[in-house]
């Protein structure tokens, strides 16, 4: 019996300690707006394409400087021939031959001098290197002011949420005390059904309301690339009375933060080094005129299976040579000449020593005609410096029109966020007036309604006014400097 139990109590634990891991396995994770920024950088694929990008420029880089260095090759060959051949070591042309040759060398080469081509490649690739960098830079710009607005329009659902929940509440229990007085006979029926048709119309306004904050979070989730997960959720943000106190950024004129963002504007910056590299390709193409002056050396040696060589001592036969002297008669002359009981290979290392040898040599080459390709690359040079010009002109011209724009809007929203923040309190302040004449009788159910309603629309309006004007405070602090966290 006391087994049983104990085998029962065992079951009872591993499932409570499997609910429970479960249980943490579902619960969810509450993000900060910096937690959710961080988490868009770290798996944007725009950012990560833009890092590849990056990291092909210093592979770049790193080459137009390795290029400047001498290079260095080594030959190793192996191979056989038959028939006819040159005996590389006498020169002899042979017939019926089969042999096996080996050649084994080392070649090294520098460029001294080629119109400064190779020092303004470096510069080159150094100058576009940085311009990667900085396209980067204002790919993670773009994404956190993307972040923050999706931040923010979470938060904004969820208080308009909030808010909807809270008028479902007031209303239910208006309701279920009209429904009271309605059974003791002290209001009619018309004017139960009208508080209860009114508390359906908030109830499905509540149903859209949670239904935007869904939405505004999926969008978040998507834009952070994790999977939507309805335990998680977003911190709210400290102090968002802070965010529209009159002292801001929309003090400064546009000129004066488009003087400031000039300084540190990633777009601005990578156009100014695209303008650089087209003035450096531009020297590079004009080096192609340039003569060239190079130094190369190598080391060489050879092996051959014809390459043979006597085998014993020498014995010494006379043989009779001749030659023809003025008058026609041949004058024989008896030489000696040593011969051998048999010929044997060269061993590979007498000839790779007899046969090593080394080179040394200055080489100037002078342009002179290239099917016109030097000046062709020249003038498309020039092209893309006067484009590369264009587009620091328009980047220029773009970043003011955006901080331009930003500060309009920020002026704009902050006159919204004044005239609906006192529409809210006078509207606040006349429903609350008439809910107390309601309860008196003193109010009929039309003026009820139309007061609420109206403080429904300025609280949503002024809730939308506030959140508004805080993403444009943002935005405008992101072009002076300020943190967006």
């Amino acid at each position: 019996m006391l087994r049983q139990i104990s085998k029962k109590t065992g079951v009872f634990h591993i499932l409570m300690l499997g609910a429970l891991v479960n249980t943490m396995a579902q619960s969810g994770k509450t993000y900060s707006l910096q937690e959710c920024i961080e988490q868009a950088l770290a798996t944007n694929i725009t950012v990560q394409q833009q890092n590849l990008m990056k990291q092909s420029t210093q592979a770049d880089y790193l080459q137009s400087r390795m290029a400047a260095l001498p290079n260095l090759n080594a030959s190793l060959s192996n191979s056989w021939q038959t028939g006819f051949a040159i005996n590389p070591e006498s020169n002899a042309a042979q017939n019926n031959q089969s042999f096996r040759t080996n050649s084994v060398g080392a070649n090294s080469s520098i460029v001294l001098f080629n119109g400064f081509q190779t020092s303004n490649t470096i510069r080159l690739q150094q100058s576009n290197l940085k311009a990667t960098g900085q396209d980067l830079e204002t790919t993670k710009n773009n994404i956190m002011l993307n972040i923050s607005n999706a931040y923010l329009n979470v938060l904004l659902n969820i208080e308009l949420k909030n808010a909807a929940m809270a008028r479902v509440e007031a209303s239910k229990a208006q309701v279920e005390r009209q429904k009271k007085m309605y059974e003791l006979g002290s209001v009619n029926k018309s004017r139960y059904l009208q508080l209860k048709a009114q508390l359906a119309a908030e109830e499905l306004n509540l149903t859209n309301a949670q239904n935007s904050v869904t939405q505004a979070y999926l969008e978040l989730w998507l834009l952070m690339n994790i999977q939507p997960n309805a335990e998680n959720a977003i911190a709210p943000m400290k102090d968002l009375t802070a965010l529209t106190d009159k002292m801001g950024a929309e003090a400064l004129k546009p000129e004066q933060i488009f003087e400031e963002f000039t300084q540190k504007s990633p777009e601005i910056k990578a156009a100014s080094y695209r303008i650089r590299s087209s003035e450096l390709q531009r020297f590079v193409a004009m080096g192609g005129r340039s003569p060239r002056l190079s130094l190369s050396a190598g080391l060489n040696s050879f092996y051959t299976t014809q390459s043979l060589q006597p085998i014993g001592s020498p014995v010494l036969t006379n043989r009779t040579l001749g030659y023809w002297d003025n008058n026609g008669t041949l004058i024989p002359v008896f030489t000696a000449f040593p011969s051998y009981s048999g010929y044997e290979t060269t061993p590979f290392k007498t000839q790779f020593d007899r046969n090593l040898g080394t080179n040394l040599s200055l080489n100037l080459s002078v342009p002179v005609f290239n099917g016109w390709s030097v000046n062709t690359n020249i003038q498309k040079a020039r092209i893309n410096h006067e484009n590369a010009k264009l587009n620091d002109k328009q980047t220029r011209q773009t970043v003011f029109r955006n901080i331009s724009q930003a500060h309009t809007s920020m002026l704009a929203a902050r006159k919204r966020f004044e005239s609906n923040e006192a529409n809210y309190a006078a509207n606040k302040e006349a429903f609350e007036l008439a809910e107390k004449q309601f309860e008196l009788g003193a109010l009929n159910m039309a003026d009820y309604l139309n007061t609420k309603n109206s403080f429904i629309r300025a609280e949503a309006e002024f809730t939308q006014a506030r959140y508004e004007l805080i993403f444009r405070r943002k935005v405008l602090d992101f072009y002076i400097g300020n943190p967006l966290y």
